[in-house]
């Protein structure tokens, strides 16, 4: 069995390092029983030294020159070698408590991918208090958040990766596509114990009044708002990334 994690970054010095030390660190939990793990890193057009560190890490670094979530994930998961694939965002820790838990999963034999809650290291106290509601969600729906969704690698080609019509949320409408796949050979999406801990960053970012905007009007266009670049610059414009 192999592992792929998968990491799109784009301008991630400041971050990577300790997500990478932390993925190594709880990769130890594959080696344990057997299981090989590699770690790619998608370099979305980075002008810091986001690659450098991944290099040095012992990460394979693969370059996409299309600045994009969905475009980085779907160019890291083409050069990944691994049976099963898992998606960290780069800001994200993950732990050995956590991987073991994804073990048991795959071991299963009724799971076709998965994630778990999300926790924020910081930010304002009221935009934290939302992922509560994330989570809530996300446990009903069976969603994983784009900071760590694990699936079955030969599923993900068959479904065509995540849509790159999307420039946010294309976690929801992949795993949407991902169940309606798995539910062919009786297979699910779970979500895991524990949290998974990523930065408040982003949901500063989210909370203006411009941005919150553009995350009601995605609710009433069914995300057709989200297919433009424009509407989602909390995730791509420095400071945020």
């Amino acid at each position: 069995m192999i592992i792929s994690i998968v990491i799109p970054a784009f301008n991630e010095a400041k971050y990577l390092p300790n997500t990478l030390k932390a993925i190594k660190n709880s990769n130890r939990v594959f080696n344990s029983v057997g299981w090989e793990s590699e770690i790619v890193v998608c370099d979305n057009n980075s002008t810091d030294d986001t690659s450098k560190i991944a290099t040095e890490n012992g990460a394979n670094v693969v370059f996409e020159p299309f600045n994009q979530i969905s475009s980085a994930r779907n160019s890291a998961a083409q050069a990944a070698k691994g049976d099963w694939l898992v998606f960290v965002d780069a800001d994200t820790q993950v732990s050995a408590e956590l991987f073991r838990a994804m073990m048991r999963a795959i071991v299963s034999g009724n799971c076709i991918g998965g994630g778990a809650p999300v926790k924020f290291d910081n930010g304002p106290w009221l935009a934290c208090q939302t992922v509560h509601i994330w989570n809530a969600l996300a446990k009903i729906m069976s969603w994983a958040a784009g900071s760590f969704l694990f699936c079955n690698a030969n599923a993900f080609r068959k479904i065509d990766g995540f849509n790159t019509d999307l420039f946010a949320a294309e976690e929801v409408e992949y795993c949407e596509r991902l169940k309606r796949f798995g539910k062919r050979s009786a297979k699910r999406l779970i979500m895991l114990q524990p949290s998974v801990v990523t930065s408040g960053r982003k949901v500063k970012a989210l909370f203006t009044p411009k941005n919150l905007a553009h995350g009601v009007e995605a609710l009433f266009t069914a995300g057709e708002t989200l297919k433009n670049k424009n509407n989602c610059g909390y995730w791509y414009e420095n400071p945020v990334r």
